[in-house]
């Protein structure tokens, strides 16, 4: 049975909302900043360092898993892959072009109506998705859904949250660094991996993106949890790999903790782009879907025991 916009509903509230709606693991401060060998710093302030490559036309290229990971020593399974690339403005990302795919066990079969692969392509604040859980839906000859609300960002309940090209979000979390070391060799450059903890409370409050993705200021408890991070970092100041997680039960849902752990990959800095809506004829807003039956509004099982 196809979804409704009803439960399409149900379910992305409550994947994206999870941190703000339900009951957090006990937290711990956020780590303090503490003084650092000079060896194993960047060359270069990151934060001026990403604010240079605000410039029209130029972007970056992003590569990114998304993993459940359950309690009881359940083995880890990918959840999501995005990858595509995101273009800057003046004052940061104003478009991207990315492709998702999901990666289910077998036991949440019921689930892949709903998590289905699909391209996105953003532009001014407006969002257009080939593929995804209402690509059967589109009238006859479109190819892409149009959306102004952010209502297609289906995405998964372990997006990232520590987005690593705001710069005030970068700034804050490199504030509660606690460790550098070197880092290994991404896009071609050895980095140093800065590692930290920040809480989603702190996060919520600076980041766009965040506040974007919750929808809901989190509870007291939940502002306290943790969200722990890891960077690593060129000679040149800028981000190559973002590694973020936090860990939260699931009261009444389940008795399962789960760990969200989302691994963002960025490369090609300053590639030229030019990423622009698909052709106007080929595009259907909400109101030409055909969605089904509009009363069935059933609730389709959420997460499906992934870590239980």
């Amino acid at each position: 049975m196809r979804p409704t916009i009803a439960t399409l509903a149900v379910v992305t509230t409550t994947a994206l909302a999870a941190p703000a709606l339900l009951t957090a693991s006990p937290a711990t401060a956020a780590t303090p900043a503490v003084a650092l060998a000079p060896a194993v710093a960047s060359a270069t302030d990151p934060v001026p360092a990403l604010k240079r490559r605000f410039r029209a036309h130029r972007g970056v290229r992003l590569s990114e898993k998304t993993k459940l990971i359950g309690t009881a020593g359940k083995p880890r399974s990918i959840f999501s892959r995005r990858s595509g690339v995101l273009e800057f403005g003046r004052a940061g990302v104003i478009a991207s072009d990315l492709t998702s795919t999901y990666n289910l066990p077998d036991r949440d079969s019921e689930l892949r109506g709903v998590f289905v692969p699909s391209r996105t392509v953003t532009v001014k604040g407006v969002s257009y998705t080939s593929g995804g859980i209402f690509g059967d839906s589109l009238p006859e000859g479109k190819k892409w859904l149009r959306d102004t609300g952010g209502g297609l960002s289906l995405v998964n309940p372990a997006q990232q949250l520590l987005n690593p090209l705001e710069p005030a979000t970068l700034k804050a979390a490199l504030a509660h660094t606690a460790s550098r070391r070197p880092g290994g060799t991404w896009d071609g450059v050895r980095t140093v991996v800065h590692t930290g903890s920040i809480t989603l409370g702190e996060l919520y409050r600076i980041s766009p993106a965040l506040r974007a993705a919750l929808g809901a200021k989190p509870s007291a408890t939940s502002a306290a949890l943790p969200v722990t991070w890891r960077l690593h970092i060129g000679p040149d100041g800028l981000i190559r790999r973002a590694v973020s997680s936090y860990t939260q039960t699931f009261r009444g849902l389940t008795s399962a903790d789960l760990t969200y752990l989302n691994d963002s990959r960025y490369s090609s800095w300053g590639i030229r782009t030019a990423i622009k809506p698909p052709p106007a004829g080929q595009v259907a807003d909400f109101d030409e879907l055909k969605v089904g039956d509009a009363h069935d509004e059933t609730p389709l099982p959420i997460f499906g025991g992934l870590g239980g």
